[in-house]
């Protein structure tokens, strides 16, 4: 299956850090020369020099205007470099303005809010000096889980920063969409006038690697501020379709641990989703499918299985399914290879049986093509289906029971097109909230698992259990 994470076969393909347009974590390499990139996975998604710029601050609230609320901000999921809408959502304390940046700094200001129009006026007036006083570069930041990996300029100081901001933005037509808080950090959401059209970005202060609040841009140090960010600019495009609600109520809330293993930190974000538990086995057909999702995953499993690699192909999507016949094609090419060599090899040793890798079929009747593409494990298990309809993320481990780790966990993405229609989608792709699901000190797998049936209770119900910093809704 289309596997993205995971030992089986890393989503690789499609590093896409853009530098002033929109981004999608699932395109083609992107590099400027002014920059060198310092990649920290192969797609970062809406950032860098689009400047997402957010601030980490204590999270005092402001004095007047708008109230904070807690609020689910929606987020998109890159389909082959198309952003959908989902049904997955981070709940954060936030407050909307849509007000012109004059009018938001005339009010009064909290330690961050004053730090963001410093730096704005700042590069309306050209004044590096100033800019730097509150600036630091994205590397020089504090990263969430030490990933060290980020956006860095050829000329990294605040001179080199500012010329390329004044360079792709008019701050002096700066609307200041929102502000949010997210664990330690205050992030500010605005819409610029550029030369392809109003672009919306970020900004934040955080901590950087004295613990000193700074301002600088998202880059590489924290998942969870990418996607965010690609919220909000998703919400400029489709604004209906991204709308921020109150009162979500959904079965899994998860605390991400921004500030440290368990810790929320002052102001908590939570990650929520729908889902459900299962135990299924995909190479066994005397147990029946319990949903047609799973019966669509079965079918393309056995005809993997099967040998036929064709009809496999077909269960992908267009961009997807181009990929898998390119793998295949590759696998085939390689296999003739090891044939040609083991016909030159002596008599006695040709008879050899040879061994047979985790990706390779065992028993392959000699009519059918070799394998084309990666199997599933011999005995692989569907535990988890994440419903963010019309996008379903399919968690599967090798062998039955609730024993597996999270590094024996993986997931394929598959498109609800509609009625019984479905198509395994990403493959071999990856993007921001892959780097996020994949990071193991914000997201903790094992909250995927049942919590065990009550001894002795009467027709026990598995109800799913996360780790310590989630909740999980019963009703």
């Amino acid at each position: 299956m289309c596997v993205a994470g995971g030992p089986e076969r890393p989503n690789l393909h499609g590093e896409s850090i853009l530098m002033a347009g929109v981004g999608n974590g699932g395109g083609k390499k992107g590099r400027m020369g002014v920059v060198d990139v310092v990649r920290r996975g192969r797609a970062a998604g809406w950032v860098a020099l689009g400047m997402g710029v957010l601030f980490a601050s204590a999270g005092s609230f402001s004095l007047a205007g708008p109230e904070f609320k807690k609020m689910s901000i929606p987020l998109p999921i890159v389909i082959e470099g198309k952003p959908i809408p989902s049904k997955m959502y981070l709940k954060v304390e936030m407050k909307s303005y849509n007000e012109p940046f004059d009018e938001f700094a005339a009010g009064p200001r909290d330690k961050a809010e004053a730090m963001f129009v410093k730096a704005v006026q700042a590069v309306r007036k050209n004044d590096a000096a100033v800019f730097g006083s509150v600036w630091t570069p994205p590397d020089q930041m504090k990263s969430i889980g030490g990933q060290p990996r980020v956006v860095k300029m050829a000329d990294n100081g605040p001179d080199g920063w500012m010329k390329v901001i004044r360079s792709m933005f008019d701050f002096s037509k700066l609307t200041v969409v929102a502000e949010v808080l997210a664990g330690q950090d205050t992030m500010f959401i605005w819409d610029s006038e550029t030369k392809n059209g109003i672009v919306r970005r970020s900004m934040y202060v955080g901590l950087d690697r004295s613990g000193n609040l700074r301002l600088s841009a998202p880059g590489g140090n924290n998942p969870v501020d990418d996607l965010l960010q690609n919220a909000f600019v998703a919400a400029q495009a489709a604004p209906d379709s991204y709308k921020a609600l109150p009162g979500i109520n959904l079965r899994y809330q998860f605390l991400l641990p921004l500030a440290g293993k368990l810790d929320g930190g002052p102001h908590p974000v939570l990650f929520e989703f729908d889902g459900s538990t299962f135990d299924f086995p995909l190479n066994d057909e005397k147990v029946k499918a319990p949903t047609p999702l799973l019966d669509f995953l079965r079918t393309a499993h056995s005809a993997l299985k099967s040998g036929m690699y064709d009809a496999y192909a077909s269960f992908f999507t267009p961009n997807s399914q181009e990929k898998v016949k390119e793998l295949g094609a590759a696998e085939e090419k390689r296999k003739q290879q090891e044939k040609l060599q083991q016909e030159k090899k002596p008599e006695p040793e040709r008879s050899k049986p040879v061994p047979v890798s985790a990706t390779q079929s065992a028993a392959t009747p000699a009519s059918k093509p070799k394998a084309a593409v990666p199997l599933p494990p011999p005995v692989s298990h569907v535990k988890f289906v994440l419903n963010a309809d019309p996008i379903y993320l399919v968690f599967q481990a090798p062998g039955k029971g609730d024993a597996w780790t999270p590094d024996r966990l993986t997931y394929s993405y598959v498109l609800h097109q509609g009625g019984g229609d479905y198509k395994i989608t990403n493959f071999e792709y990856q993007n921001t909230l892959d780097e996020f699901l994949q990071h193991s000190g914000l997201f903790d797998m094992n909250l995927l698992k049942p919590a065990p049936a009550k001894a002795g209770a009467a027709n026990a119900k598995s109800v799913p259990v996360p780790a310590k910093a989630a909740t999980v809704n019963k009703n």
